[in-house]
Formats: C-alpha cells, sequence, structure tokens
C-alpha cells in the first residue's frame, strides 16, 4: 500500500495523482494484455474447431475408405469365386472329354483285337485249306498210317 504525504486538507495531490494515473496505466496494461489474452483464446478457440472439423473429416474419409475397400475386396472375392467355378467346371468337362476318349480308345483296342483275332482265323482257315496245306497234311497222314502199320 502507497503511502501518502499529508497535507492541508488532505493527502498531497500531486503523489496521489501519479500514484492513480500509475495505476490506471497498469490497468490499461493489464485490460490490453486480457484484450491479446482474449483474442489468442478465440484463435485457439477458431483453430481447435478447425482441427475437430479436420479430424471429422478425416474420420469419415478413413471410414469411407475403409467401406470402399471392404466392398472392392468383397468384390474381388467374389469375382475370384466365379473364376474358380468356371475353371473348375471347365476342367470337369475337360475331365469329362478325357474319360470319353479314353473309353473310345478302350473299344478301339478292342474292337481292333477282334478284328486281329477274326483276320487270324481266316488267314489260318485259308491256310488251313490252301493246296499245299492240304499236300502237307496228306503226306503226313500218309508217314502216321505208315507208322503206325509198321507198328502192327
Amino acid at each position: 500500500m502507497e503511502k501518502f504525504g499529508k497535507q492541508w486538507r488532505g493527502y498531497k495531490r500531486q503523489q496521489v495523482d501519479e500514484y492513480i494515473n500509475g495505476l490506471n496505466q497498469e490497468i490499461q496494461s493489464f485490460q490490453e494484455n486480457i484484450q491479446s489474452l482474449q483474442d489468442e483464446i478465440d484463435s485457439l478457440k477458431s483453430q481447435n474447431e478447425i482441427l475437430t472439423k479436420q479430424m471429422d473429416v478425416h474420420e469419415k474419409t478413413n471410414e469411407e475408405i475403409a467401406r470402399l475397400a471392404l466392398k472392392e475386396a468383397s468384390a474381388l472375392i467374389e469375382k475370384a469365386k466365379r473364376n474358380a467355378n468356371m475353371i473348375l467346371k471347365e476342367s470337369m468337362e475337360y475331365v469329362r472329354g478325357l474319360s470319353k476318349d479314353i473309353d473310345t480308345f478302350k473299344q478301339e483296342a478292342m474292337d481292333f483285337r477282334i478284328n486281329v483275332v477274326k483276320m487270324s482265323e481266316e488267314m489260318l482257315e485259308t491256310i488251313d485249306k490252301s493246296e499245299i496245306f492240304g499236300l502237307i497234311r496228306e503226306e503226313e497222314n500218309t508217314k502216321t498210317e505208315t507208322v503206325h502199320k509198321e507198328d502192327l
């Protein structure tokens, strides 16, 4: 607390006026400081609002990106499943075709064998009926009869 000198009719006016002027200057300085701080608070609040809005936008953007990524992934999985099913179907048809080809080759092999056996039998029959083979058989029969007669 300031002590003022006394004079007739109270304190010394000049000292009181100087002190009051000093206080007014301090008050003015404090008010300016308060206004500056208030401006800074307003600026920070504004920046906070902007940052909050940006965070909201970023969160919504990230959510949208995640949703779109899931949608794209789901679409890719479905496409892969369809392709896999189509490949499996084509493979099964190819295997069925190969199986039919194998069955056809088996049947052709069996038919070929039957034809070879039939041709062999026909050739043997032709040979058996041929004149030369007939003479060979007659000669063998003659020898057999001779040997048989001799044994008796």
